[in-house]
């Protein structure tokens, strides 16, 4: 990687508020107003609500190699622990909060036989403890995106050389997992959920090249020159694979049984250039964030994290006092974002959970 000098990129800011917002609503069940209208309401939860964590990781990862690169001993000095960190922290929480208000999934768990299988899904998925998986996918992640480092600079060879074949391998990679269940049986089906860190591999890769784009700018705030034949290039592989997921991997029998799953969450590679194409689009934005957006840019992770627990106790408060159930979702949404935002603006307030908030 070359020498760079990237100022503040105020375009991530507009990402995480939106992000985080979107998270809220797919969780707080906003897109059910649509169940009436199928195709729109698929439209809503699989090509935009399902864009925010992929766009979560997107950023993350061009945010280290840029520090990777300015100190070349930033994952051993301070990303490991700190993902480690909120790993465990808020997997102790989500542990918690479920023994107390939903211990049988640990019934369940232990009354079954434990295979390794169903072992490593407890640990990537942090004791089931949604949306938590993220933090588990974003280590496997960053630790690929280190070795990705240090194999460029220990081998001298050039970034392209290594840099393109592993997206295209990475590609094919989600593209056959789909494939996998249906061939060979439902008893792999845990290979197209959403804790899969296989599902993520691709954007280590699509991140390091935005990361190079950000290289042929002093500073991020500068004027962005948008390369328009690598924008259509991305739209078109949007297109053509959001056609094939809708034609060809539609509603297999592996999710049958979820009355609402016509797609796998992450295995989608119409996701994986979406969020490329989103994030190149958003280095153009140059002008300081509003005060709003910039409050859920700096709140969007304990937003991320709290609003799991906010939805649920609200849902169980609710549920039974509003009798028209109709713009129920609205209240839930509405309720569950502002209590997030509060909550995490009060925790934040004490130092003990600034790094995890």
């Amino acid at each position: 990687m070359n020498t760079i000098n990237i100022g503040k990129i105020y375009g991530f800011d507009y990402l995480r508020a939106v992000c985080c917002i979107l998270v809220v609503a797919i969780h707080s069940n906003i897109s059910g107003l649509f169940w009436g209208y199928e195709n729109i309401y698929e439209f809503i939860v699989y090509n935009i609500f399902n864009l925010a964590v992929p766009i979560f990781m997107q950023t993350a990862l061009v945010l280290f190699f840029i520090n990777r690169q300015k100190y070349p001993n930033y994952f051993w000095n301070k990303r490991l622990f700190k993902i480690i960190k909120l790993y465990l922290f808020w997997g102790m929480v989500a542990h918690i909060f479920n023994l107390i208000f939903n211990n049988a999934i640990y019934t369940n768990f232990l009354s079954q036989s434990i295979t390794w299988r169903s072992l490593i899904s407890f640990i990537i998925e942090d004791g089931y403890g949604n949306p938590f998986y993220f933090f588990s996918c974003l280590l496997f992640m960053t630790m690929l995106a280190e070795l990705v480092v240090m194999l460029i600079e220990k081998t001298r060879i050039q970034a392209e050389f290594i840099i393109y074949p592993g997206l295209i391998l990475s590609c094919i990679t989600v593209f056959l997992l789909p494939l996998i269940p249906e061939i060979i049986g439902t008893q792999f089906k845990t290979i197209v959920e959403v804790a899969n860190p296989l599902n993520f591999i691709p954007y280590v890769f699509s991140s390091f090249l935005i990361t190079q784009c950000l290289i042929k700018k002093k500073q991020a705030n500068d004027t962005y020159q948008i390369n328009y034949l690598q924008i259509f290039v991305l739209l078109f592989m949007i297109v053509i694979f959001i056609f094939i997921e809708w034609k060809f991997f539609s509603k297999p029998f592996v999710w049958e049984d979820h009355k609402h799953f016509s797609l796998s969450v992450y295995t989608r590679l119409s996701l994986v250039f979406s969020a490329w194409l989103v994030t190149l689009v958003s280095m153009k934005i140059s002008s300081i964030p509003q005060p709003i957006i910039k409050l859920f840019s700096d709140l969007s992770l304990g937003i991320y994290a709290l609003h799991t627990f906010i939805y649920i106790f609200l849902q169980k408060l609710i549920i039974g006092i509003v009798p028209d159930q109709t713009y129920l979702p609205i209240l839930l949404f509405t309720m569950t974002l502002i209590t997030a935002t509060f909550s995490t603006k009060v925790v934040r307030n004490f130092r003990i959970f600034q790094d995890v908030v």
